[in-house]
């Protein structure tokens, strides 16, 4: 089984990865769950025929804390695809990262990824790892391979650098960095500086995701751009990612080796 973690700076275009990831996945045959952790809830609309925002997680527990069954938290989407959505509390209410750990724990006592014969469960995780619900897919040993979407901002990279320190905290319950997934804000990007920050973190970058008209055409029929433009650069670029992270042997990854923050600092300043 494969299990997926695909970690971001909001804004920066995880969820558009792992959903697009998702359904190259489904399109090859293999059975999918795609679990969004982010309190925004907005990641399986890609996926769910543009059905809006499903019912969260903590939405169906505020109505029964005791659920005996998966009824209302799973849903299926297109090519198959189960979707469920953690959720968060209202704006300035709560915590938003204990959405994502309850979630985990749902899915553990109902025994959902070992019992639903699942091939690949992905997790759409917002990238503040700071916060330990957010860090919950590695800490308790559900994600394996985890994937940083990145951009040419320095504040992504600040962000992949903090996670990357996560992983190698969790790495003994082998969980893996496998890369960077770098979605371009500017066509005229320096790529070389993103293969170089990969470098000095001991990884690399398997993908540059073309800044493409067509994702946001997607975005806005409320699918993934697999689906919507299948011939796209940007549906061959997912298509040849999923292909690379499923090749990928966790055994054979090395151990991330994140920057302080006057290296990280310096890096970026250089």
């Amino acid at each position: 089984m494969e299990r997926i973690a695909i970690y971001g700076k909001g804004g920066v275009g995880k969820s558009v990865v792992a959903t697009n990831l998702s359904a190259r996945f489904a399109q090859l045959g293999r059975k999918v769950l795609h679990v969004g952790c982010d309190p925004k809830h907005d990641s399986a609309v890609r996926l769910t025929n543009g059905e809006g925002n499903i019912l969260t997680v903590l939405e169906v527990l505020a109505d029964d804390p005791n659920p005996t069954s998966t009824d209302g938290i799973l849903h299926e989407g297109r090519l198959g695809i189960h979707c469920c959505e953690a959720g968060g509390p209202e704006p300035g209410l709560g915590c938003g990262g204990r959405g994502v750990a309850r979630t985990l724990e749902f899915l553990d006592e109902m025994n959902v990824i070992g019992s639903g014969g699942y091939e690949v469960v992905m997790f759409d995780v917002l990238g503040d790892v700071v916060c330990g619900g957010f860090a919950a897919p590695l800490r308790q040993g559900f994600a394996e391979k985890v994937f940083i979407v990145i951009s040419e901002e320095p504040m992504a990279l600040f962000a992949a650098n903090n996670i990357s320190k996560a992983i190698h905290v969790y790495h003994p319950n082998g969980v893996v960095l496998g890369g960077f997934v770098a979605s371009l804000k500017s066509p005229d990007a320096d790529r070389s500086v993103l293969d170089r920050f990969a470098a000095a973190l001991s990884t690399r970058v398997l993908a540059f995701i073309p800044r493409d008209p067509l994702i946001t055409c997607a975005e806005r029929a409320r699918k993934t751009v697999v689906e919507y433009a299948p011939d796209s650069a940007s549906s061959k670029a997912f298509a040849a990612l999923a292909d690379e992270i499923a090749s990928i042997d966790p055994a054979s990854v090395p151990l991330p080796t994140p920057l302080g923050d006057e290296a990280f600092f310096r890096f970026i300043k250089d």
